[in-house]
């Protein structure tokens, strides 16, 4: 009975923790416009079918459905990605009571309800909320297959797994990362000072968490029966790099580094999309010794990716948010610091709520700034179109980094890729003068920095253009702003 009134008793914090979670999820969801990824899926899904899946069909077939259901606005775009967003906050929950307390779920649930990093993917018409909730599911059954000898949670951990990597194909580091965890014991095996780290006969930590000890070196479940289940299949796709097609599309395209990413990028990425404090303590949780498994398995799943990526960021272009399927382990991390400092008794109650406080009060702060000041964290294209559509002439053209932007926004008018501007000027103007034709250039900051990083294609844009309007944001420490051209050749 008594665990039973506890767990109705955790249900009461974690109500207010969902009904907010939601609250900020649906808010504004409709109100800013696609930003160019996003527009992307949205063509993707409207064009998908069995003969055309892609790398990453799932988020396409969510996205299709939620537009088939809702509409073809951004409100339709987004409603399934943030409906997953919502549901990964029982989740998460449900995964820290179950590896630590219920304690511990509480404080996960309510770091991720107010995250602005899962806030903005969860508004998001991509694929990363779903590799967040997909992530969890496939961490969380591995384990407890592994410590409780389930053969069934192995091969759901194998389903959510494909799921997740149907969802981001990077997203695979998750496979070594649950090796290395399985690994660990073996490794502690072979040399006693490693195994003096860990603890391996976690006693029940306190009334809210059911006893889960275990006498032995290893876990129960660890076997090569439930092993196999999980990795034979993860053999097969190595064979994919055999095939030159494959291997073309890996270090071709998407892989150029373009955007100069490195290492220290996604770091600061990492650890501006959790907030300072939640990496920070975090990072603190893995101090103390000796160390549970629960942590050491966190650990694993959050750190052997990261080690992964920015080997990779050497070679290929890889961003931080790649990472965010990652982001439970930090959260829920940062939930184990919190809770110890919640038990030191020897410390004043108001001593021990600073650090859960100070981390809500800095995601409040940051999802002010995303609502208030940061336009979602998105380049304001739906208001430059806008502009565009109230001045424009049939026969004009509009000159972007991204033409599928302007055919969702502006289908009427001719578009043209500013890369092709770039190679081919001088014939491109006479052509324009000859025809008097008038061109509309949307100049986006973000993407300009990089493939313009001298200027001087924007220098020979302001000699021949006058500009009409800008419209700025910055967001994540990044400059988003759109100033928009227009160059009348008749003139």
């Amino acid at each position: 009975m008594c665990k039973v009134q506890l767990r109705i008793r955790s249900l009461y914090f974690l109500a207010p923790i969902v009904i907010a979670g939601a609250i900020l999820r649906f808010w504004n969801l409709g109100t800013w416009g696609l930003w160019m990824d996003e527009v992307l899926t949205v063509l993707h899904a409207k064009q998908l079918s069995i003969d055309s899946l892609g790398i990453n069909p799932l988020p396409y077939f969510a996205v299709k459905l939620s537009l088939s259901t809702w509409g073809a606005d951004e409100w339709g775009a987004r409603f399934m990605p943030c409906i997953v967003g919502m549901a990964s906050i029982p989740v998460i929950f449900l995964m820290g009571r179950s590896l630590v307390n219920a304690r511990v779920g509480i404080f996960a649930s309510a770091f991720v309800a107010l995250s602005h990093w899962h806030l903005y993917w969860s508004q998001n018409s991509r694929g990363y909320i779903f590799t967040f909730l997909f992530g969890m599911l496939t961490a969380w059954s591995f384990y407890l297959a592994i410590h409780h000898d389930r053969p069934v949670m192995m091969v759901g951990s194998l389903f959510a797994a494909i799921c997740l990597i149907l969802s981001h194909t990077l997203s695979i580091f998750i496979i070594p990362a649950l090796a290395g965890y399985a690994a660990s014991f073996w490794l502690a095996g072979a040399f006693p000072r490693i195994q003096g780290l860990f603890v391996h006969a976690q006693e029940e930590r306190d009334s809210l968490s059911p006893s889960r000890v275990d006498t032995t070196r290893y876990p129960k479940g660890l076997r090569w029966r439930n092993l196999l289940i999980f990795f034979i299949p993860f053999t097969v796709p190595i064979f994919v790099l055999l095939l030159p097609d494959f291997r073309n599309w890996l270090f071709s395209g998407w892989g150029l580094n373009l955007w100069q990413r490195s290492p220290i990028y996604i770091i600061f990425t990492l650890v501006y999309g959790l907030s300072v404090p939640v990496a920070v303590t975090a990072l603190s949780s893995l101090v103390f010794k000796p160390i549970e498994n629960s942590v050491r398995f966190l650990a694993c799943y959050a750190g052997i990716p990261l080690v992964l990526m920015l080997i990779a960021s050497r070679f290929q272009n890889v961003a931080g948010y790649y990472l965010f399927y990652t982001s439970p382990a930090y959260f829920l991390l940062c939930a184990i610091g919190c809770d110890r400092i919640s038990r030191v008794k020897s410390l004043p109650m108001i001593i021990r709520a600073v650090l859960p406080c100070v981390i809500i009060v800095t995601m409040l702060s940051q999802d002010f700034l995303y609502f208030r000041v940061e336009n979602g964290g998105r380049p304001k294209w739906r208001e430059a179109f806008s502009t565009i559509r109230s001045e424009m002439r049939d026969t004009d053209q509009v000159a972007l980094s991204l033409p599928e932007m302007s055919r969702h926004y502006l289908p009427e008018l001719k578009s043209i890729a500013i890369k092709e501007v770039m190679d081919n000027r001088t014939e491109l103007a006479e052509e324009w003068r000859s025809e008097g034709a008038r061109i509309w250039f949307v100049i986006d900051a973000g993407t300009f920095n990089v493939f313009d990083s001298g200027r001087e294609l924007r220098r020979w844009i302001r000699q021949r253009g006058r500009i009409v309007e800008t419209f700025p944001v910055s967001a994540r420490a990044k400059d988003r702003t759109i100033n928009l051209y227009l160059w009348d050749t008749s003139e």
